[in-house]
């Protein structure tokens, strides 16, 4: 991947950062603020976090395909989407209540609330197979719902109330989509003449 074609991908990861911190700012969901605060919070905080989250990504799977054999990471991965889920059932409400924000449980049935990412990351793994290839299936899951979820900490440590947490893990959560589906696009081989 060319340096141009990384200026490529950040620029258009935060154009839509940015397009959807808007959107979300002007119509008022889920979070009220200002449509400048949309911007910055879509498009900058946001986006940054998931680009980070992103590299991160990227650099833990080259480092563990060194280390391992890549069907031994890909089944490392599953178990690790495994305690993930385990985690978001039984120990978020714990984390949620030591908050010092005194952020508080989301209102109605937070278990569907909460496990709806990980139906979305299936979406979105289902879609990047079809792109690709089946042994995506795995490793998308875990970017769209580990590292999704890993990236939306920071924002739940600091949110006073669940509209400006949500509006941060969806402009994540559409941003990383975007990141793993052109991620192919992005690292084709040209083809030799």
């Amino acid at each position: 991947m060319s340096i141009k074609m990384v200026s490529k991908l950040i620029g258009q990861t935060v154009l839509i950062g940015i397009v959807l911190g808007l959107i979300f700012a002007l119509i008022g969901w889920p979070a009220k603020m200002l449509w400048y605060r949309g911007m910055i919070v879509g498009g900058f905080v946001s986006v940054a976090v998931a680009l980070m989250g992103f590299w991160a990504y990227l650099t833990l799977n080259y480092i563990m395909k060194t280390l391992m054999p890549p069907r031994v990471w890909t089944w490392f991965q599953a178990v690790l989407i495994v305690l993930a889920v385990v985690d978001v059932v039984y120990f978020f409400p714990q984390l949620v209540a030591n908050l010092p924000t005194g952020l508080t449980l989301p209102p109605g049935n937070y278990l569907v609330q909460l496990l709806l990412p990980l139906v979305l990351a299936l979406l979105v793994a289902a879609v990047k197979v079809r792109i690709t290839s089946k042994t995506a299936f795995i490793p998308a899951v875990f970017f769209m719902y580990v590292f999704t979820g890993v990236e939306w900490i920071p924002a739940l440590f600091n949110a006073h109330a669940w509209p400006p947490a949500e509006l941060i893990w969806m402009v994540l959560f559409v941003c990383n989509t975007f990141l793993i589906l052109v991620l192919g696009k992005y690292t084709k081989k040209p083809l030799q003449a």
